[in-house]
């Protein structure tokens, strides 16, 4: 495991590895945890945006082999380190593997966003300081109907800035859908186990 900070370097690696086709964001991240083998990257994770946002990747022959929970515990490591009070994140519903370990590695379930009709995403948090205990505490705000009201009128409107906000970095932003978010609420009890 190595850990670097994000450069061109970094980015040209990430391309030619494969692993930031998968996930273009990575190369948004400002740091990253790298897992090589053969002086290949077959697993990144890495925390960056306004949000402290982690994401993780697997290459593709390499995925259920243990090497995203070894990067991703990594990750959370060094954020402790480099001393952030929080990580968020965003999880697919539909990708139970990843739920399990989140909440394995003691993420929370903040709230569930049904962005687009395709597209049901849990925010979910690690807190390591009494400050993210605040994040937490307003992230949760959206945990209610009137909140994903707000929210999906204002990622609506921040389309084009949300992407910087969270780190996201890939090719086609997905159009939010008011209707779909308000329309398709779900209150998240605290700590739901997947």
């Amino acid at each position: 495991m190595r850990i670097v900070n994000v450069d061109s370097k970094i980015i040209k690696e990430l391309r030619s590895s494969g692993i930031s086709q998968e996930m273009r964001s990575l190369e948004s991240m400002d740091w990253l945890v790298l897992a090589d083998l053969n002086e290949e990257i077959i697993g990144a994770a890495g925390v960056g945006g306004l949000f402290n946002v982690e994401m993780v990747q697997t290459r593709k022959d390499y995925q259920g082999k243990g090497v995203g929970g070894l990067v991703q515990a990594s990750a959370i490591e060094e954020a402790k380190k480099r001393g952030y009070s929080y990580i968020t994140g965003l999880v697919d519903i539909n990708n139970k593997q990843s739920l399990k370990l989140n909440h394995g590695l003691g993420f929370k379930t903040i709230f569930r966003i049904h962005y687009a009709k395709n597209i049901t995403q849990d925010i979910i948090i690690l807190v390591f300081k009494p400050q993210g205990k605040i994040v937490e505490m307003f992230l949760r705000v959206f945990n209610t109907k009137v909140g994903m009201a707000v929210l999906a009128c204002c990622l609506k409107i921040s389309k084009f800035t949300l992407p910087k906000i969270i780190s996201y970095n890939e090719k086609k932003i997905p159009n939010p859908d008011i209707k779909h978010m308000i329309g398709n609420f779900e209150k998240i009890q605290k700590n739901p186990i997947p």
